[in-house]
């Protein structure tokens, strides 16, 4: 007896046309993102206006958006770059993924008196930083999101949390981003407790989770630890926020990770739990590294397929991740045009039916002439799976092509059967 690996099915009883969906996660962002520069650049967001993008990941430090006005004594935001991106991207139907970096608070809140510091020791993204703990710097991060959120897109009546091509926001923590800090510098800081910090964590992602409750959601974890007893610092903050998140009358949290190569992160290491929160929650990724290299460049193990088809594949099957973002070359690769546009097609049909859209029907239900009937995919196959009892399943065999229009085989003797129509991954034969 043959048992269907891909859980993204749509269920059809054959006595009745009574249809459902049933999925192993619940709907999160889909599609094939591409990795937006820091900071400006003049027409990145066209560059990129492909048809195997489904979107734009704009990413902005806090110190961008937030100065102080010495003539005015106020603080004042900058959203300049956020209103034309969200526009650029309704023009062309795309979606946008917003992270604002708030490891580095604006100048002006650093020089405050009473805010309190730590040093972080990182090379690339250290130097003084709010503690994640800091009442200053919590309240300005609460205040400039509200302020974000609440913003007019100039042009428009949407409020930045209200534009239909903002799909998802980052939640990340003040001081700090996302839950890593390998020089162990803040879990020995005088001021630190697991239970100070775990409170910040919730602090931060709360302020981002209220403000734009409307939209999808993400935490950074990775892993850390500290000196305290009991479960593990990352495992504990995990619990902590599944407790404040992803329950009835709460925003959805996802968690995300820019570890995607061939094989990592590997579920049982550094993507433990991402894949224990797969079945609850969506997961989501970034690239490690681009696949395509430039000249000269010796070719890394990590990314020896050469291609991010792999990367892509190890997120979907491992944590049934629906959204990866990549970087511009491979993007722009002429080799990845045809197969990101697979997945990128994959992708949105699975999360069409997660949320229970483009549901087939079943046509003459209960006669030798029943038909499944659905909006196909060009870029897409499936598979339809027979049940007497939900229990066992075998494939149907048709001499029918999987156009959407399909008879079922039945017969006068059976009371009752299911059907079960299964998407299908893009095949590997689309990637080196």
């Amino acid at each position: 007896m043959m048992t269907p690996l891909n859980p993204i099915t749509f269920f059809a009883i054959a006595a009745a046309s009574c249809l459902a969906v049933s999925s192993a996660a619940p709907a999160g962002p889909a599609g094939i993102f591409v990795i937006g520069d820091t900071h400006a650049v003049v027409g990145e967001v066209a560059k990129f206006d492909l048809p195997h993008v489904a979107g734009y990941t704009l990413r902005v430090p806090w110190t961008d958006i937030e100065t102080w006005n010495s003539s005015t004594q106020a603080v004042e935001y900058n959203f300049s770059r956020l209103d034309t991106t969200l526009e650029e991207l309704r023009a062309r139907g795309k979606r946008m993924t917003l992270e604002i970096f708030i490891n580095k608070a604006p100048d002006y809140l650093m020089a405050l008196p009473g805010i309190t510091t730590w040093t972080n020791p990182n090379p690339n993204q250290g130097g003084v930083q709010p503690l994640p703990w800091d009442t200053l710097a919590l309240a300005a991060y609460q205040a400039m999101i509200t302020a974000l959120a609440n913003h007019t897109v100039p042009g428009t009546s949407w409020r930045v949390a209200d534009h239909p091509s903002l799909e998802s926001v980052d939640s990340s923590i003040v001081g700090l981003q996302g839950l890593r800090e390998l020089s162990n510098t803040l879990v020995n800081h005088p001021g630190y407790t697991r239970a100070r910090f775990s409170q910040a964590v919730v602090d931060s992602v709360t302020t981002s989770r209220s403000a734009f409750s409307g939209k999808f959601g993400f935490f950074p974890i990775f892993a850390m630890s500290d000196n305290e007893a009991g479960i593990p610092l990352d495992q504990a903050i995990f619990e902590r926020l599944q407790m404040e998140f992803n329950v009835p009358g709460k925003p959805t949290l996802g968690y995300f990770q820019e570890t995607l190569s061939d094989a990592g992160p590997r579920t049982d290491t550094l993507g433990l739990l991402l894949h224990t929160a797969s079945p609850q929650t969506y997961v989501m990724f970034q690239a490690l590294r681009p696949w395509t290299l430039r000249a000269g460049e010796s070719l890394p193990v990590e990314i020896a397929s050469g291609t991010p088809v792999t990367g892509i594949r190890h997120a979907w099957r491992n944590y049934r991740s629906t959204y990866v973002e990549l970087y511009g070359a491979d993007i722009l690769a002429a080799a990845n045009a045809a197969p990101l546009l697979a997945w990128n097609h994959f992708f949105l049909a699975v999360k069409n039916a997660r949320e229970g859209r483009d549901v087939p029907t079943l046509d003459l239900a209960g006669t030798q002439s029943q038909r499944l009937i659905w909006q196909k995919d060009g870029l897409l196959d499936y598979r339809i799976w027979k049940s007497p009892d939900l229990a066992a399943w075998t494939p149907v065999q048709s001499t029918e092509t999987m156009d959407g229009d399909v008879l079922l085989p039945s017969s006068p003797a059976e009371v009752s059967h299911y059907y079960r129509m299964e998407i299908l991954e893009p095949a590997n034969s689309i990637s080196p």
